[in-house]
């Protein structure tokens, strides 16, 4: 699809603000996903996120955005367990900070589907280096532990799991709002 910032082509900031709000006017979306800023402090992520919300002001729009965490604030663990398992609140690190879970099943067939998608990442694709796959063999020998069948990455165990978690921006908490229909 041509957009208007085409004609020039360069990579600013106004021209990339100028494309997400034409995007915002065309498609008119009920709700956006995007990292959630206080609990992924990942400068990209920062960033992309301040775009799609100064682009929403700028179209004046207000779907629900649906924040998600993919480097955890102070916990580069989380979400604990292994890949196919539930996904867990992550730790509170500001009591002031109310946000609202929501949680979307993954079909095993699904999970599949997002690790191969998660497997075109090219930071996702290097071999493990000799000191990690020593110590994950000695992690298997001596206490079981399971590692993702995906891909040896550790973002594969993170991310691949029976649920996704979201946090509901934009509504007031309570039983009436339970998120967008799926």
């Amino acid at each position: 699809m041509a957009l208007r910032s085409d004609s020039d082509g360069a990579p600013t900031w106004t021209n990339l603000i100028g494309d997400l709000v034409e995007l915002l006017e065309r498609i008119r979306p009920d709700a956006i996903v995007l990292p959630d800023a206080g609990l992924d402090p990942h400068p990209d992520h920062i960033a992309s996120r301040q775009a799609v919300v100064q682009a929403l002001e700028n179209a004046g729009q207000a779907p629900v955005l649906l924040g998600y965490a993919n480097h955890l604030h102070d916990n580069d663990r989380w979400p604990m367990g292994n890949a196919g398992d539930g996904v867990a609140l992550p730790p509170c690190f500001d009591a002031s900070q109310l946000r609202q879970p929501w949680v979307v099943r993954v079909s095993p067939d699904q999970q599949w589907q997002k690790a191969m998608a998660l497997g075109m990442m090219h930071d996702l694709q290097p071999p493990l280096p000799a000191k990690r796959r020593l110590r994950r063999w000695l992690q298997r020998l001596l206490s079981g532990r399971k590692w993702p069948r995906y891909g040896e990455n550790e973002f594969f165990r993170k991310a691949v799991r029976r649920h996704e978690l979201f946090w509901v921006q934009g509504l007031e908490p309570g039983p009436a709002s339970r998120g967008p229909e799926v």
